[in-house]
């Protein structure tokens, strides 16, 4: 399963153009994570946007496991087979 990322293109300053790619949403994310970014400045957003692609299409899906709900589901408890005696 492939994670909720968003590519994003800013021009802080003209002429200056970053990509960066965050972790947006989810009910446990308030706020989105950095994953990425440009090293540098590109010279146009054209620029940006299509090197921002490239990275993004290089991430891989990740095996996300769900969280289980109920007491103890933040712990990652197990449950051992066992024999009554």
């Amino acid at each position: 399963m492939k994670p909720a990322l968003s590519l994003v293109v800013e021009e802080p300053i003209a002429g200056h153009y970053y990509w960066m790619i965050v972790l947006t949403g989810g009910w446990l994310r308030l706020s989105p994570t950095l994953i990425d970014s440009a090293s540098g400045p590109l010279p146009s957003y054209q620029a940006a946007q299509e090197a921002g692609r490239q990275v993004l299409g290089a991430i891989k899906a990740t095996d996300d496991r769900p969280i289980p709900s109920g007491f103890g589901g933040a712990w990652d408890i197990m449950t051992m087979p066992g024999a009554l005696v």
